[in-house]
């Protein structure tokens, strides 16, 4: 399955302390985790997914400072640690203060920082967004460079929830989420999972993964056979889950409108629980689709909680 969904594999470590001592006795402010990358032996590095990982060390950011500006200025300045190394170009720096919009922390750099590409943009990008994602009201980061964003990035949103997090150890990753099917006496409930996240799939891929692999309950359906496969699957930058299936999720369409409609939001409901994700918008073979057994699809459907029933 194609995903635009990017992954970064992490070095799930404590924090380093890395917090400068205050001149006269210790500095008011708050304390902020700040990422750099993690230099690793090159006959390690095939081992890890992108030949690096993240980790973060501790710094303080005086009361009088904007967090978002000032925690900006920690990472362009570098780690104070020996054990990380800067993700950065030497000279890239803010060309103005970030900005607050909506939930969205627009930073704009230098033009140095658009020299970067491939695993190195993923670590620096990275680095910012899950700096900047701790603050609160930042949802999401959009990096530009020169007040515009990188053509190539897979996706100009840069959320927390995007990172898989795994430790060096190889150990496991869940996710703990709601599964939601149909009742036989009509709604939706809900089934709690731990899912396992697999290198390099997306928490998107293992919920709809599971979900049509159907429920654990007999009490509970949902009704698609095997034979209708998702073709495709990626959230674009507004928060739109798009998912692509294959021609059988037509032929297979429920007899009676209020089953399409439940199917339907069996899926939207389930997505829609990741923060990422805002709404779903359906494609067969990669076209929209108008209606699904008499619902209209052709705009994205976003969460109906009033379908559940406890």
């Amino acid at each position: 399955m194609r995903t635009r969904i990017l992954s970064v594999l992490l070095a799930l470590l404590l924090p380093l302390s890395g917090c400068a001592p205050a001149a006269g006795g210790e500095e008011s402010g708050q304390t902020y985790a700040v990422y750099f990358s993690v230099p690793l032996p090159e006959d390690e590095s095939a081992q890890v997914l992108g030949g690096a990982a993240i980790q973060s060390e501790e710094r303080r950011i005086p009361q009088s400072a904007d967090p978002m500006e000032a925690l900006v200025e920690c990472l362009l300045s570098g780690p104070l640690s020996d054990q990380l190394r800067s993700p950065f170009p030497e000279g890239v720096y803010q060309l103005s203060p970030p900005v607050l919009t909506d939930g969205v922390c627009e930073v704009d750099l230098s033009e140095r920082y658009g020299g970067l590409s491939g695993v190195e943009l993923t670590l620096a990008d990275y680095c910012i967004a899950l700096t900047l994602c701790q603050l609160e009201g930042v949802e999401a980061v959009s990096i530009l460079v020169e007040g515009e964003p990188i053509p190539y990035r897979d996706h100009q949103l840069l959320r927390e929830s995007d990172v898989i997090l795994s430790s060096d150890e190889d150990e496991p990753v869940y996710l703990s989420a709601d599964l939601y099917f149909l009742r036989e006496d009509g709604g939706l409930a809900a089934e709690h999972r731990e899912l396992l996240v697999e290198s390099g799939q997306t928490a998107e891929e293992v919920l709809l993964q599971a979900l049509l692999a159907g429920p654990e309950s007999r009490e509970l359906s949902f009704p698609l056979s095997e034979s209708v496969q998702v073709i495709d699957l990626w959230v674009d930058e507004d928060g739109i889950c798009c998912v692509n299936f294959s021609a059988g999720f037509l032929t297979e369409q429920p007899e009676t409108a209020s089953q399409a409609r439940l199917l339907l939001y069996a899926v939207v409901n389930t997505l829609c629980q990741l923060p990422n994700v805002d709404a779903l918008l359906l494609l067969v073979e990669g076209e929209s689709v108008a209606e699904y057994g008499g619902v209209p699809t052709s705009a994205p459907l976003e969460a109906n909680p009033d379908l559940v029933v406890p």
